[in-house]
Parts: C-alpha cells; sequence; structure tokens
C-alpha cells in the first residue's frame, strides 16, 4: 500500500530526532510514560512530553509516579470538545509545533486532546503516530465523539501501533494496513509491571491492614475503581448499590474505593457504603499503589480500560461498565473483561460471579495476557525508530495461546 511517509529518510549524521509525546489525561501520560524511558534508555530519539488540556496537573501527577517530567505543559481552561476549545487547542499547539520542530508527534487514544494534537501535526505535515490504535465501536454515537476521533486521527496517522490484533483488523477494515500497522501490545501491562517493581507500602493504614489480611488468606477484596466525570449520579448510585448487594452477600468481602474529597463519587459513596463496616473509602491513589491493589483483588469494578488490561497479568477478573441499558457480556476469550451497564443487580450479580471464581482461579497459574507481555513500550520505541529510519521495522506482539 503506497505511504510516503512510512519510513521517513534517516536523519543527518549527528543529529538526534525529537519527538513530541503529548498525554492530556491521566491514563494517556500511564501508556506513553513506559515509552518515554525506552526512548531514554535507547538513546537513539528524544522524547519532549507535553502535558496539555485542562487535566494538565493529573497529567504531571502521574507522570512523576514514573519519574518523569513534562518537557512542556499546555494548560487550558476550556474543555477540548467544545468548538472554541478546539480551536484554542489546535492553534497552541501549532505553535509550539512551530517552536520545537519535531520529527514525529506521538499522540495516544481518542479524546479532543490527542484528536487536536494529530490534527495539528499532520498541517505541519509532521508524522503521527497512534499508540491504542485500532479500537473500535463501530457506532459514531457512542462513545461520542470518541469513536469520531478514533477514525479522523487513523485516516492523518502514518504509524499505527494497535495493541491487539483484533484493533489491527479493525484498522484494515478500513484500509490502514501494510507496513504502517504494528501490534505491539498495551503499555499499560509494561505500566503495571514496573508499578509492581517499585511499590513499597500504601500510606493508608487501613489499606496496609487490609492488605495483610488478604496476602494471609484471611479476607478477599474488590477494587473499586469510578471516574465519576463519567456517570450521572443515579448511574453511580445504581453501580455503589450493586457492590453494597454484593458486600452484604459475602461476609469475608472487603471493598477499597478511591475517590477524590469533594467529588461526586465520594458524595454519592458516603450515602451509599458509608455505614458498611467492609468498605474503605480512601483518598485517590497514585498508579503504583492502584496496581498492588489490583494485583491482590478478587475482582475489579470499573470504568477503565488500564485496568481492565493490567489485571489478566495477576489473574484478576474485571468487570467494566459500559453504556446502554440492561446491557452486558461475558468475555469473549480468556482474559478480556465483563462488561454491563451502571445497573444495580447485574453489577451486583457478575461482580458476585467473578469474586466466587478465585478459588479456580487460584488453583492454576495466571493465563497469558492477551493484553501485553510488558515490551509493549520497546515495540513502540523501535517502531518510530523505523519511522524515522534509523532501524529495521520491529516483531509484533503476538500473545501466548
Amino acid at each position: 500500500m503506497p505511504n510516503t511517509l512510512v519510513p521517513l529518510p534517516a536523519p543527518e549524521p549527528g543529529r538526534m530526532p525529537h519527538v513530541c509525546l503529548v498525554a492530556g489525561d491521566a491514563p494517556a501520560a500511564v501508556k506513553i510514560a513506559p515509552i518515554v524511558a525506552a526512548m531514554r534508555r535507547s538513546a537513539r530519539v528524544r522524547p519532549l512530553v507535553i502535558a496539555c488540556g485542562d487535566q494538565t496537573e493529573e497529567v504531571v501527577e502521574a507522570l512523576s509516579a514514573f519519574g518523569i517530567l513534562p518537557s512542556l505543559v499546555v494548560e487550558s481552561t476550556l474543555d477540548g470538545q467544545t468548538t472554541q476549545g478546539a480551536a484554542w487547542l489546535l492553534n497552541t499547539l501549532d505553535r509550539v509545533y512551530a517552536d520545537l520542530a519535531p520529527d514525529a508527534v506521538f499522540v495516544q487514544g481518542d479524546n479532543a486532546i490527542a484528536f487536536s494534537a494529530a490534527m495539528a501535526a499532520f498541517w505541519r505535515r509532521i508524522p503521527v503516530v497512534h499508540l491504542d490504535a485500532g479500537v473500535r465501536s463501530h457506532d459514531l454515537t457512542a462513545p461520542f465523539p470518541q469513536e469520531g476521533h478514533r477514525r479522523l486521527i487513523a485516516q492523518i496517522s502514518s504509524l499505527h501501533l494497535a495493541a491487539t490484533a483484533d484493533a489491527a483488523a479493525n484498522l484494515a477494515c478500513e484500509a490502514h494496513g501494510g507496513p504502517k500497522v504494528v501490534t505491539v501490545g498495551s503499555t499499560a501491562v509494561d505500566a503495571g509491571f514496573g508499578a509492581i517493581e517499585r511499590h513499597h507500602e500504601h500510606a493508608d493504614d487501613r489499606v496496609r491492614a487490609l492488605e495483610e489480611a488478604v496476602l494471609h488468606g484471611g479476607s478477599r477484596m474488590v477494587l473499586v475503581c469510578l471516574d465519576s466525570t463519567r456517570w450521572s449520579q443515579d448511574d453511580l448510585a445504581a453501580v455503589l448499590h450493586g457492590v453494597a448487594d454484593l458486600v452484604l452477600a459475602t461476609p469475608d468481602l472487603e471493598v477499597v474505593l478511591p475517590a477524590a474529597y469533594d467529588s461526586e463519587l465520594r458524595l454519592v459513596a458516603d450515602d451509599v457504603l458509608g455505614r458498611l463496616v467492609r468498605v474503605t473509602i480512601i483518598d485517590p491513589v497514585d498508579h503504583t499503589d492502584q496496581v498492588c491493589l489490583l494485583s491482590i483483588a478478587a475482582a475489579v469494578v470499573t470504568d477503565s480500560n488500564v485496568l481492565a488490561e493490567q489485571a489478566p497479568s495477576f489473574g484478576v477478573p474485571v468487570l467494566v461498565l459500559v453504556g446502554g441499558v440492561g446491557a452486558w457480556a461475558e468475555p469473549e476469550r480468556p482474559g478480556y473483561p465483563w462488561t454491563a451497564s451502571p445497573e444495580r443487580g447485574l453489577v451486583a450479580r457478575i461482580a458476585e460471579k467473578l469474586v466466587l471464581s478465585q478459588v479456580e482461579r487460584l488453583a492454576v497459574p495466571p493465563a497469558h495476557n492477551p493484553f501485553g507481555d510488558g515490551f509493549a513500550a520497546v515495540r513502540c520505541e523501535q517502531a518510530v525508530e523505523w519511522l524515522l529510519g534509523l532501524r529495521s521495522r520491529p516483531r509484533e506482539f503476538a500473545p501466548e495461546l
């Protein structure tokens, strides 16, 4: 398939190419951080990390857990999913690229920041590298506008880094194929393994005591991680009532729920779960502490794709909350999450099923993670080097069955 941007001519001798990596929220920062570390180790390209948008504080905090400081912070008070916010982002990032003159721009996912960063680079004829390419719902209205962003970024990308073979197949259906699509695995898995290596102990005494009880077999634990900005108050209440039903039905079960003090989630959690002894509501934890809680959980209830991709490495089943009414689905393959709409009965029934399956899971080693093997960041770094004419194309990720 003709593509004049892949690969690019090799840079001039003695000149190290610059690559801008744009992070617009904490999950993007978590997925980009291992790639920055891989680029620094290789020392063949120079990574320039840009924290961008209206969540820069969260981005900087997430990066700091990996020992990374952004090269530049582009802070906005506007919502990037409005026309005014998108216009501001495009104009500002255009000036940033003019000043930095990067050889490539690296974006992750499908939010408005990724879309604006990709468009600004494309208009300056800077190659766009898209991490987590090929994710599709095949419905432009759900999620909105993310599904549209995914497809539009794909049209202008020079290099598509797909986490799974399914994602690569989605791209092929849209005529994005050939060497410019590389299946690399999820860098969230890399980040999860790194978090386990860095972790010492939790700051909260209650969490440390609970961790000890779980590790010694005295209790089981469910981790509940939700982004309150994604859900209505009624949806949050329905989910947490389902969690309460689960706790009341399972005598040895504890729940840990991180929630910011002034968030809608904390208000609803205090109301629905505050009187239950075996529920621990804590302040938000960094990525390192979150992964360590994940690693000892009997199950996870979340809306985070990052946690869903990390969990199979520890043999932990996940219930991912999705939109719709009365919708739920069992995983198609081992390691994939269950999904359900935020409804009390569905959450309680599926979470109980996952918790009760722990005895069976403990009897066998964890299955191979279909989302990654811990080397996705290296493949991403090598793929970018290939794009820039510095090496041969890397081998692709193929999960063990």
